[in-house]
């Protein structure tokens, strides 16, 4: 009988904050978890926003440096996005983040977390 009482309980208390929780976030303000870093290697500058945690494989987008607007709206959606500062250099970014991929190149330490959580297309 005590099983009992604790799950209403328990069920009790998540009808009750639940909706509570979902009207005080209004959808289009909700922004998941992101991070942003830098990097500088082989004169090759750019800056990667990302879901602060990475789970599974999430597709990796470069985008030219101005567009950091839309680069958190990726990285808040999943998606591993790379501000390239020159946007005529992206073929060495995406080398250095195939090698990335293979857990290998210059990215490998800082950015060992990201390998195997993303996918670089193919042009």
């Amino acid at each position: 009988m005590a099983i009992v009482r604790v799950l209403v309980a328990v069920a009790c208390a998540m009808v009750l904050t639940a909706p509570a929780t979902a009207a005080t976030t209004p959808p289009d303000e909700y922004r998941p978890a992101t991070m942003m870093m830098r990097y500088d290697v082989e004169g090759l500058a750019a800056a990667v926003h990302a879901p602060r945690t990475l789970v599974g494989v999430r597709p990796l987008v470069f985008l030219p440096r101005g567009s950091e607007a839309h680069a958190l709206e990726l990285a808040s959606r999943g998606s591993v996005v790379v501000l390239v500062d020159d946007r005529f250099a992206l073929g060495g970014h995406r080398d250095l983040w195939r090698a990335l991929g293979t857990g290998t190149g210059p990215l490998a330490e800082r950015f060992a977390g990201f390998a195997g959580h993303f996918s670089v297309a193919e042009p």
